[in-house]
């Protein structure tokens, strides 16, 4: 299997390193309200999603109005983004188990993911935060599995809790592994730069 290698030069690791510690800060504060309210949090995700159909349906129905107002088949995704986004509003218990469902798929990508790129950062600092990351998203998803649809209320918020939560930390320790880099690298320069 082959990975990506990713080479930064000292500036974008500067700009990498600050951007990332804040949005892991932001990411583990929302995966926490998503931990200590998890039931609150999955009303909140099924709502996000509604949202978003609904949103998606009055943008597509426009495009379909404005340039193939004829045809059937086309209204046929604004119509099922309005359906899912109506579906979601009016009976949101429900649709939080199907976002279990899709949680649990989500999971594994990100599970994937996380574990491809933390074996590809190894050996910077931080790399074994992604691995584990990608670990604890394993785990979550099978236990995400095995109690659907009835413990879907309290898991898929308090899942998409954790996953925000280390992937902030991961975030957190990447950022800092980055500036450790760009420190050394600059460290480096100014040492060479005294002995010339």
């Amino acid at each position: 299997m082959t990975f990506i290698t990713f080479q930064f030069d000292k500036e974008t690791l500067k700009k990498f390193s600050r951007h990332t510690v804040i949005a892991g800060v932001l990411m583990a504060l929302i995966g926490l309200i998503g931990v200590f309210a998890p039931s609150l949090m999955s009303l909140v995700v099924v709502n996000f999603l509604a949202w978003l159909f609904l949103f998606s349906a009055i943008v597509q129905g426009y495009i379909t109005y404005k340039s193939y107002s004829g045809s059937f088949s086309a209204w046929l995704k604004p119509v099922m983004s309005l359906i899912a986004a109506l579906l979601l509003l009016f009976f949101p218990v429900e649709g939080v188990a199907a976002v279990g469902m899709l949680l649990a798929a989500y999971l594994l990508v990100d599970a994937f993911s996380s574990i491809s790129f933390g074996l590809e950062y190894r050996p910077n600092s931080g790399w074994w935060m992604m691995l584990i990351n990608g670990i604890l998203s394993i785990v979550l998803a099978v236990i995400l599995l095995a109690g659907w649809p009835f413990s879907s209320i309290v898991l898929v918020g308090l899942f998409v809790g954790m996953s925000l939560f280390f992937d902030g930390v991961a975030l957190i320790a990447f950022g800092l592994g980055a500036k450790k880099l760009t420190d050394d690298e600059i460290e480096k320069e100014k040492n060479e730069g005294e002995t010339k």
